[in-house]
């Protein structure tokens, strides 16, 4: 769905212009992270969403469900009810979330092993995340999939640098089948 993760982004920018604006980021990041969790829950997501609920009814139920957030997160919620896009609510906070997180010099990666990573080896990833971001720290998600039999397989947002040995092996199986055909 490339267009919805594009609408993500907009909103997500928006929303960070103005919590910029308003040197309330924090606060914004709090009401977009509860907004996602109402659009996740499927009874209040499909209620937000169903055309079979009077728009106002919806806004009452935002209203009482973010009671004590930020007037303009509230509206930016009821903007994705009339816009029938509640269903971005939880992209639009990670997108959010990494677009507070570059600005404060910090990169997320995950990264998945065959084997937990040694001190050395993660020090090794951190090192490549902020080469290759710019970032001065670096916050890592490790996961270990034995499936992936060697090697690494790090993502930071929506780029993925796959260096398991699964993937080479699958690449030399191409490589020897195409040449024999």
């Amino acid at each position: 769905m490339p267009g919805s993760e594009v609408a993500a982004k907009r909103y997500a920018q928006a929303a960070f212009a103005i919590a910029s604006a308003d040197d309330s980021v924090d606060a914004w990041q709090t009401a977009l992270d509860g907004l996602a969790a109402l659009a996740a829950d499927p009874t209040v997501g499909a209620y937000l969403a169903t055309t079979k609920v009077e728009e106002a009814a919806k806004f009452a139920t935002l209203d009482q469900a973010l009671a004590g957030v930020d007037p303009k997160a509230r509206n930016l919620a009821k903007l994705l009810v009339r816009k029938r896009r509640t269903a971005l609510a939880g992209d639009i906070a990670r997108v959010f979330g990494g677009l507070v997180n570059a600005e404060r010099g910090l990169a997320s990666a995950r990264v998945t092993t065959a084997r937990p990573l040694s001190d050395a080896g993660r020090a090794s990833v951190e090192q490549a995340v902020r080469a290759g971001t710019g970032a001065q720290d670096v916050e890592l998600d490790e996961q270990v999939d034995r499936e992936i039999l060697g090697g690494a397989i790090v993502q930071i947002g929506d780029h993925i640098i796959d260096g398991s040995v699964r993937t080479r092996l699958r690449g030399l199986r191409r490589s020897i089948a195409g040449s024999i055909g």
